[in-house]
């Protein structure tokens, strides 16, 4: 299958939120990543991620609290 005839479904898309919110963060020496797509006022890619990692970890904790 190529790409284009892969499903994308709820799992690979937290798996790439996850990858841009890990982009997004410091380096161990403080220094902040480069990012392509990042402007003055922001990334609209961690503006995406944000809430699709906000309504993931909190499926996660609910899901914890059940048990």
């Amino acid at each position: 299958m190529s790409r284009v005839e892969e499903r994308v479904d709820r799992a690979f898309v937290v798996e790439v939120a996850s990858m841009v919110e890990a982009a997004h963060q410091p380096r161990d020496d403080g220094r902040p990543r480069a990012c392509l797509y990042c402007t003055p006022d922001g990334c609209e890619r961690v503006a995406w991620a944000a809430p699709i990692l906000a309504a993931h970890r909190e499926r996660r904790a609910a899901a914890c609290r059940r048990r």
